[in-house]
């Protein structure tokens, strides 16, 4: 099940990106060739780009790819490396797990705050955030059973 939401997950990631460059594009077509702007494309193009930073930043912890301090694991050696990547665990689950708490939070305070020029909430915007903090935590359970498996080394062994 979660290999599907990876898949899933980095299709919609992939069509975020088209999505973003297609109203990009839309947007200097009509402002500059037809001269009529569309008031609705700057607004969408901000939410999809906002959708799009949540949903990546989930996908790169699948693939371990947030910043990190590999040269100090690799200089304390393999007998911290265990205790460091389990507290990269922990670190991802608070973040996830607030992201879901505090997330949901504001989706319900801008539930009637409507966008100007789309046709739905502030608070559908919003609501990747308590989305991808789930998808944090999905995440991390297959990077751990990966780890777990032996499928994944730590830095200390680079």
């Amino acid at each position: 099940m979660l290999r599907s939401v990876e898949r899933v997950l980095t299709a919609v990631v992939a069509a975020g990106v088209v999505l973003i460059v297609l109203l990009v594009s839309l947007q200097v077509v009509y402002r500059y060739a037809v001269r009529q702007p569309l008031v609705w494309s700057e607004e969408l193009t901000t939410l999809s780009y906002q959708w799009l930073s949540f949903l990546g930043a989930a996908l790169a912890v699948r693939h371990r790819a947030h910043f990190g301090v590999d040269f100090l694991v690799r200089r304390l050696g393999p007998a911290w490396a265990s205790g460091l990547a389990w507290l990269g665990h922990a670190v991802v689950w608070a973040m996830g797990i607030f992201m879901i708490f505090y997330g949901l939070r504001i989706v319900e305070s801008s539930a009637l705050q409507m966008y100007p020029t789309l046709p739905f909430s502030v608070g559908t915007g919003y609501s990747i955030v308590p989305i991808s903090g789930v998808l944090f935590l999905l995440m991390d359970c297959m990077v751990f059973a990966d780890r777990r498996a032996g499928r994944l080394r730590d830095a200390s062994h680079h």
